[in-house]
């Protein structure tokens, strides 16, 4: 288990990787669905379809959930924060007049 705890504690992929994850686990859900129908119609069981499913789904997970390395190919540099950049404050500062309107000021401008 401490192998795996590297990877499943740092989950960030680059946007090409979570692309490939997306399609990756779209084919291997498709491809399992496939598998399981074909492996339930020989077999003639609908129980071995849903195991045969089960597993391509837990093989989807394992191969889509950790952050694999090759989901980390191509690094985004982010630029750095700049001060003037900053949220905005939430709190109206008492110099700068306050651009909400009231009920009573909305029903006084429409009588103009």
């Amino acid at each position: 288990m401490d192998l795996l705890k590297p990877l499943l504690e740092s989950g960030r992929i680059d946007f090409p990787g979570q692309d490939l994850a997306s399609n990756l686990t779209t084919a291997l859900l498709v491809l399992s669905a496939v598998v399981a129908l074909a492996v339930g119609f020989v077999q003639n069981a609908l129980s071995l379809t849903f195991y045969t499913y089960a597993g391509g789904v837990v093989l989807a997970y394992l191969a889509v959930l950790p952050a694999w390395p090759f989901y980390k190919r191509s690094q985004v540099n982010w630029l750095p924060r700049s001060a003037s950049a900053s949220a905005p404050s939430l709190v109206d500062s008492p110099n700068q007049p306050s651009s909400r309107k009231t009920l009573v000021e909305d029903v006084s401008d429409d009588d103009e």
